[in-house]
């Protein structure tokens, strides 16, 4: 068995564990989407030929409304309009769909950050669950603009960091939003 393909099948299982873990927080649709969406898009690749890239940006899209606060329906339902067709329309150019997912993957870090800082600002605390799910997704959003940049280094790349973030899948099985905080001092000295 190849290594990338032996790092793929670890992955998809380590990341089945975690849902069960996050069940009743409010990140178990998002862990959900992340154990789903590989087993999904092996089997399409496996089944009909369909490259993964082109699922990613609407994977991306779930990821993003999962992560979200708004819950305005028109909203959701426009945004899912403008991403199938960004998705159809640079189905037959990677770089373009590559792109597309850094910009949705951005949009993914903007929502953890603010998450984290909204802690911190007023709480006074660093959370441990959400400071790793910060780092997983900057290593996410770090490989497909590897990939964007050099497609043969870039997939190097890819498969390093799906390595490492197999880890993070083991973690996520252990850790949930109210595991650990940490107080932060009130002023600097």
């Amino acid at each position: 068995m190849k290594i990338p393909l032996f790092i793929q099948y670890l992955s998809i299982l380590i990341w089945l564990m975690p849902p069960i873990r996050q069940y009743k927080t409010q990140y178990f649709t998002f862990f959900l989407i992340l154990a789903l969406f590989d087993p999904i898009l092996y089997s399409a690749y496996l089944s009909f030929g369909i490259h993964p890239l082109k699922f990613y940006p609407i994977m991306t899209f779930l990821l993003i409304i999962s992560l979200s606060n708004i819950r305005k329906q028109f909203l959701w339902i426009a945004a899912s309009v403008v991403i199938l067709i960004l998705t159809y329309i640079n189905q037959n150019d990677p770089a373009r769909l590559y792109y597309l997912c850094i910009i949705l993957f951005s949009v993914i870090l903007y929502q953890i950050i603010n998450k984290l800082m909204q802690i911190i600002i007023q709480k006074r605390l660093l959370n441990l669950f959400l400071s790793l799910l910060l780092f997983y997704a900057l290593i996410n959003e770090l490989k497909f603009i590897a990939i964007a940049l050099n497609l043969y280094q870039g997939a190097i790349s890819y498969y390093l960091a799906t390595f490492t973030q197999t880890f993070f899948g083991i973690i996520f099985s252990f850790i949930t939003i109210s595991t650990k905080n940490y107080p932060l001092p009130s002023k600097l000295s």
